[in-house]
C-alpha cells in the first residue's frame, strides 16, 4: 500500500510536470491549492461533497474544473485533479501543496518568504533585505512583509527550507536560557 506522502509526492510531481515552467502559472496553481486546502479544512460542505462515494466523480470534477476556470487557473491541472478524485486523495491537499511548493521552489529557483518585521521600515530597507538573503540563497525571493510588535526589533524571514531570525526577542529568548 502506497503511504500518504508518496502519493501527495507523487501527485505535486504530476502537477508540476504538467505546467509549463512559468513563474506565474506555476505560483497561481499554488494559490489554487492553497485555497482548496482552506475550503477542505473549513468548509464541513465542501468536505462532505467530495467525499460522498454517492456524488459521481463527474460531478465532483466539474465542481473542481469551475473553481479552476473561475480563478483563472490553466486547464493542465485537470488531470491532477481527475486523479486526486479517483484515488480519493483531496484530504491530502494541504501535503500536496507543501510538496507542490518545494518542487517549484527548485524547478524556479523563487521562493515565496515571510519577512517578518517589529515596525514599519522603508522600501528601501526591504530591498535591501531581500537582495542579501537573495544572495545567500541562490534565489529569488518574493516577500509577504508583517509587523509583529512582539520582535521588539530585527527580523524574521520565513520560507519552505529556510529560516532567518535576528530579531531582538530571539536574542534576549536565548540570553535567558543561559
Amino acid at each position: 500500500m502506497i503511504r500518504s506522502a508518496d502519493l501527495a509526492r507523487k501527485l505535486s510531481r504530476m502537477l508540476i510536470n504538467s505546467l509549463p515552467k512559468e513563474k506565474q502559472v506555476m505560483m497561481k496553481v499554488s494559490d489554487f491549492l492553497g485555497m482548496l486546502s482552506e475550503l477542505y479544512r473549513r468548509e464541513r460542505s465542501f468536505r462532505d461533497f467530495v467525499l460522498n462515494p454517492l456524488v459521481p466523480l463527474d460531478a465532483k470534477l466539474s465542481y473542481l474544473k469551475t473553481l479552476r476556470e473561475k480563478l483563472g487557473i490553466t486547464k493542465e491541472v485537470d488531470d491532477t485533479l481527475s486523479h486526486l478524485l479517483e484515488l480519493n486523495a483531496l484530504p491530502l491537499i494541504s501535503e500536496i501543496k507543501r510538496f507542490y511548493d518545494y518542487e517549484v521552489e527548485k524547478t524556479l529557483r523563487f521562493s515565496k518568504a515571510l519577512l517578518m518585521l517589529a515596525k514599519k521600515v522603508d522600501g528601501a530597507v526591504i530591498e535591501r533585505i531581500k537582495n542579501v538573503v537573495s544572495k545567500a540563497l541562490g534565489r529569488d525571493l518574493e516577500f509577504e512583509v508583517i509587523e509583529d510588535a512582539s520582535l521588539i526589533g530585527g527580523f524574521v524571514i520565513k520560507t519552505y527550507g529556510f529560516l532567518l531570525d535576528t530579531s531582538i526577542k530571539k536574542t534576549l529568548l536565548n540570553v535567558m536560557r543561559g
